[in-house]
């Protein structure tokens, strides 16, 4: 119970970046896909023929090799870690993957785009978590007073947006193999 009083107690307290990263991340996804949609329209979307049908029966596998990626390329290297170091840089690598995601989308059949749905949904709030993390993080050690208490250095600072970051990770774990899961679901009925 006191798990899920700490998860609690962080969303009451971080709402408000949340609320702020989602609406950037999915306002740039669904405004580049209308840009996309406007500029280049519907004509580059053709379907590559598979050499080798996929491996249906390993879904697992499949599952796996896309939840590592995305959370230790995806989240981790590419979102959270250049926060750490300069913390704009989590929210600028976020919108700009929010940006590849429209373009990339744009051009979807809408069969195939609710199929993907839910995966972008749920891979896009991971997203957002990891970006969060970077933020935290990389706001700790350049300016305490603005998550933490007044009185704390620069380290003890880091420390406990280390903790926070912890927390945080734990949620793009679970939303990431969630999603990751939906994906490879998906993925022999969108190819």
């Amino acid at each position: 119970m006191e798990v899920v009083s700490s998860f609690f107690d962080f969303f009451v307290f971080r709402w408000k970046h949340i609320a702020l990263l989602n609406l950037l991340f999915f306002g740039c996804v669904f405004v580049s896909a209308l840009v996309g949609q406007f500029l280049f329209g519907a004509k580059f979307y053709y379907e590559l023929p598979l050499e080798q049908e996929l491996p249906y029966e390993d879904l697992t596998v499949i599952a796996w090799d896309i939840f590592v990626c995305k959370l230790f390329i995806s989240a981790f290297f590419v979102i959270t870690l250049p926060g750490i170091i300069f913390f704009p840089l989590s929210v600028g690598f976020l919108l700009y993957r929010g940006v590849l995601w429209g373009f990339s989308l744009y051009s979807f059949p809408k069969s195939a785009f609710f199929l993907i749905l839910p995966a972008l949904v749920i891979e896009g709030e991971a997203y957002v978590l990891a970006a969060l993390a970077g933020w935290v993080l990389g706001f700790s050690w350049v300016k305490p007073p603005y998550f933490f208490d007044k009185r704390l250095s620069r380290w003890m600072s880091f420390k406990k947006a280390f903790m926070e970051s912890v927390r945080i990770y734990v949620l793009v774990f679970l939303f990431l193999l969630v999603g990751a899961s939906v994906e490879a679901l998906t993925i022999p009925y969108v190819i």
